[in-house]
C-alpha cells in the first residue's frame, strides 16, 4: 500500500470546465464562487467566467494543521484559466506542485500562461509515462485530428522540474497521485478512435500514464479526483481503494469520459458507482450529457451539478 496522510479538509476549486451556470445556488459542499459577496448594499456585476472544452483544478488539502496546494491540469486554451483567476480571487502563490493528468491539449494548453503566476524556484511537475507523446483522434470520416503534444523542453523552460510517476506516490502530504491504473473491469475498454504516436507509429492509446488524485478524508473515506478517466472511472476508484487500503469512498469527481460511449457502458458505470456508494458524485468535462442525466436520476442524493468556478469542500467527520 502507498502512504497517504489523512486529511481534515479537501477543497477542489474548478478553475475550468466545459460548463458554467452563474445562477446555481451553493450547497453545503459546493460553493458557487461566481457570486462572491461585495461590500455595500449593492454588489457590482461580477466579472465573467470562461468555460471551454478543458479542465483545471486548484486543490487545497489540510493535513496535520498544514495546508498543501496542487494545480491539476491547465485548461484547453492559452489564457482561459488565467482569465478566471481574478474573478475567482485566486492566488497561485501557495502552489507546491503541478500535476498533468495526460497529454491531451484540453489539459495542458494553458500551462505557459499559468506559469507566470506560479512561485519561482523549480516546482515539481508530475506526469505519467507517455505524457509527452503526440496524440490524435480518428474521426469516422477518416480525418485524423491532431490533439497536440506538450514539449518537455517547454516545461523545463518554464522553470518546472519534470518528475515521472510510475507507481502510486504521495507528492505532498495528503495528496496521492495514482500512477498507472490497471484495467480490470470488463466494460471499461477505452476509446479505439484515440491514438498515440509510439516510435513513429500511430497506435490505439491505452493511456498507460494517465494520473488521477486521491485523498483520504479522516472518518469519511476517499475523495477521488479524475481528469478524463480514460482507464475507466470504476477502475480508477478501485485502484485508489487498493493502493490506500481504504474501502470507503466519500466523493468521486472529475471527467468520466463517457461522452459518446455505448449506452451499455454508461449504465454499467453508473451501476458500479452506485455499488461503491460515494456520498457525492460530481461528473464534469468529458462525462457527457446522457451519463450526467443518468447519474442525476440514479444517484439523486449523491449527484452534484458541476460548474466552472465552483469549489467543492469536503470536511472530516
Amino acid at each position: 500500500m502507498a502512504r497517504l496522510t489523512l486529511s481534515t479538509q479537501v477543497a477542489v476549486l474548478t478553475l475550468m470546465d466545459n460548463f458554467f451556470d452563474g445562477l446555481l445556488p451553493s450547497t453545503p459542499v459546493a460553493r458557487r464562487r461566481r457570486g462572491l459577496a461585495a461590500p455595500g448594499p449593492v454588489a457590482p456585476l461580477p466579472p465573467p467566467l470562461t468555460a471551454e472544452h478543458g479542465l483545471s483544478f486548484l486543490v487545497q488539502v489540510v493535513t496535520e494543521g498544514q495546508r498543501h496546494t496542487v494545480l491539476f491540469d491547465f485548461g484547453g486554451s492559452k489564457d482561459g484559466v488565467v482569465r478566471n483567476l481574478a474573478p475567482l480571487r485566486v492566488d497561485l502563490a501557495t502552489v507546491g506542485a503541478l500535476v498533468l493528468s495526460h497529454g491531451h491539449f484540453d489539459h495542458f494548453t494553458g500551462l505557459e500562461e499559468l506559469a507566470r503566476d506560479l512561485p519561482a524556484g523549480g516546482l515539481p511537475f508530475y506526469v505519467g509515462p507517455e505524457a509527452f507523446h503526440r496524440r490524435f483522434l480518428a474521426r469516422p470520416d477518416g480525418v485524423l485530428v491532431d490533439l497536440g503534444r506538450l514539449d518537455p523542453e517547454r516545461v523545463r523552460g518554464l522553470g518546472l522540474e519534470i518528475r515521472e510517476v510510475r507507481e502510486p506516490q504521495e507528492i505532498l502530504p495528503g495528496i496521492l497521485v495514482t500512477g498507472p491504473i490497471p484495467r480490470v473491469t470488463p466494460f471499461e475498454r477505452g476509446t479505439p478512435a484515440l491514438l498515440v504516436e509510439r516510435n513513429g507509429e500511430r497506435q490505439t492509446d491505452d493511456f498507460p500514464g494517465e494520473l488521477s488524485l486521491v485523498f483520504n478524508l479522516a472518518g469519511r473515506g476517499l475523495v477521488v479526483l479524475t481528469a478524463c478517466a480514460h482507464a475507466g472511472v470504476i477502475n480508477t476508484v478501485r485502484w485508489a481503494r487498493e493502493v490506500t487500503g481504504e474501502e470507503k469512498v466519500y466523493a468521486v469527481l472529475g471527467g468520466f469520459h463517457l461522452s459518446g460511449a455505448p449506452e451499455e457502458v454508461v449504465r454499467n458505470t453508473v451501476d458500479s458507482l452506485k455499488a461503491l456508494g460515494p456520498r457525492y458524485v460530481v461528473p464534469m468535462h468529458c462525462t457527457g450529457f446522457f451519463a450526467v442525466r443518468l447519474l442525476a436520476a440514479e444517484m439523486p442524493e449523491a449527484f452534484v451539478l458541476a460548474s466552472t468556478g465552483t469549489e467543492y469542500v469536503f470536511a472530516a467527520e
